[in-house]
């Protein structure tokens, strides 16, 4: 035989070994593969499941702001004057009540002790005048001008009440004189009592008990004045905040055309943002919207609507929109980036399932639905959805079916499984 032949025969055989070795090895992994699968589907597997049921999605939709002040307050004193001390600078922390600065008091403070003295004549003229007598006299005449009145008043209420009954026929011409008589003798004595208190008070002039009492009143009225001219020289701050400007400085007139000093209080904050017309229709003044501030670690809180912009933004071509927070616990700055969280849309009565419970594999959804203990892998269509739950558009999966929430990756068509509960 020719060399050249036997070798290209032997070279025949080993490929046809070859081809022969990996046919039996692609069958032999094709049976395990194959006997893996069954053994997988045989397997019973725990899986936790929740229910499809009907209920109600709605949505939001997250615009930026930012936090800026809310209220500046401008703070001058009562009345001009020279600038004793200053406490404060632009950028300074301030608490409620805290001494700003202070005004020079010396000529107050000399203008209460003139008027102190005033006060210590006239209680000195007071006193003098208790001591005099003629005190007695006339607490005399007003006790006998109050006991006139009372026995006025008893007689006329009795004639009104004998005339009533005269005049229906049930009272004696003689009990209705005798009233009468009564009722001017009190009319008569009560006037004479009127007039002796009247004479007494004359007759006492401008040393009276009344008189050197109101002197009392008016110079006491007078150091208060002056004490409460005193207490404004200490400007304090109305509320808590951050100093943004101070116009004054140690031994100057402070100012009259202009703040001494300008506080941003910081308790109440706004966010600011800015809305498209759509949206527009679905928020009011008062409304509550969520608000998010990711440089606070992401607090959430709660703000009010608190004003629409009538009028859009050239600039920005949409609406300015004013959202009241509170902020009384200083952890939030203006300047601040936020979240505005607002409601979008909603749907209600409508087939929905947690989020978790729902598979997609090439852009198709799926739900892995238990039904005689088994897996039914089911592709369905989706509709509204929020960071919860997620609405099911299709016939294939009704409420209160069983849908595996857990551990979708794990499961095949046809798995056999234990419900845990």
């Amino acid at each position: 035989m020719n060399p050249n032949a036997l070798k290209f025969k032997k070279i025949i055989w080993k490929i046809v070994l070859i081809i022969l070795a990996a046919l039996m090895v692609f069958a032999i992994v094709h049976n395990i593969i194959k006997n893996k699968k069954t053994e997988s589907q045989n397997q019973i597997k725990n899986v936790k499941v929740t229910q499809a049921k009907l209920g109600s999605i709605a949505t939001t939709v997250d615009y930026p702001g930012e936090l800026d002040i809310d209220k500046e307050i401008s703070i001058s004193p009562k009345s001009p004057g020279k600038i004793q001390s200053l406490n404060v600078k632009a950028g300074s922390s301030v608490k409620k009540d805290d001494i700003l600065f202070t005004l020079d008091s010396t000529s107050l403070k000399a203008q209460l002790e003139q008027q102190q003295a005033s006060v210590d004549s006239a209680n000195a003229n007071l006193n003098k005048t208790r001591s005099s007598g003629v005190e007695q006299p006339v607490l005399q005449a007003q006790q006998s001008l109050e006991t006139a009145q009372i026995n006025y008043n008893d007689a006329k209420t009795s004639y009104d009440r004998i005339q009533n009954l005269y005049s229906a026929g049930a009272a004696a011409k003689q009990d209705l004189d005798s009233a009468s008589t009564k009722l001017k003798t009190s009319s008569a004595a009560l006037s004479a009592a009127q007039q002796n208190l009247d004479l007494l008070k004359q007759k006492i002039g401008p040393e009276s008990v009344e008189v050197a009492q109101a002197q009392v009143a008016q110079a006491e009225a007078g150091t208060k004045s002056i004490q409460s001219q005193i207490d404004d020289t200490t400007v304090r701050s109305p509320v808590s905040g951050v100093v943004s400007a101070v116009n004054i400085h140690e031994g100057e007139i402070s100012p009259t055309t202009q703040p001494s000093v300008i506080i941003l209080d910081l308790s109440s904050l706004i966010a600011k943002v800015n809305l498209p017309d759509n949206m527009l229709s679905k928020i009011k003044v008062g409304q509550s919207v969520d608000i998010t501030i990711p440089s606070a670690k992401n607090k959430k809180i709660t703000g009010t609507v608190d004003n629409i912009a009538a009028d859009i933004d050239s600039k920005t071509q949409k609406y300015p929109v004013k959202i009241k927070i509170n902020s009384s616990d200083g952890s939030l700055k203006p300047g601040m980036f936020s979240k505005i969280s607002l409601a979008d849309k909603k749907k209600d009565n409508i087939l929905t399932v947690p989020n978790e419970a729902i598979k997609i594999e090439n852009g198709v959804s799926y739900l892995y639905v238990v039904k005689n203990n088994k897996i039914r892998k089911i592709s369905v269509d989706t509709g509204l959805s929020n960071d919860k739950r997620t609405e099911i558009l299709s016939s294939k999966i009704n409420s209160g079916d069983n849908i595996v929430s857990t551990g979708l990756t794990f499961l095949n068509e046809g798995n056999k499984v234990k419900i845990l509960n």
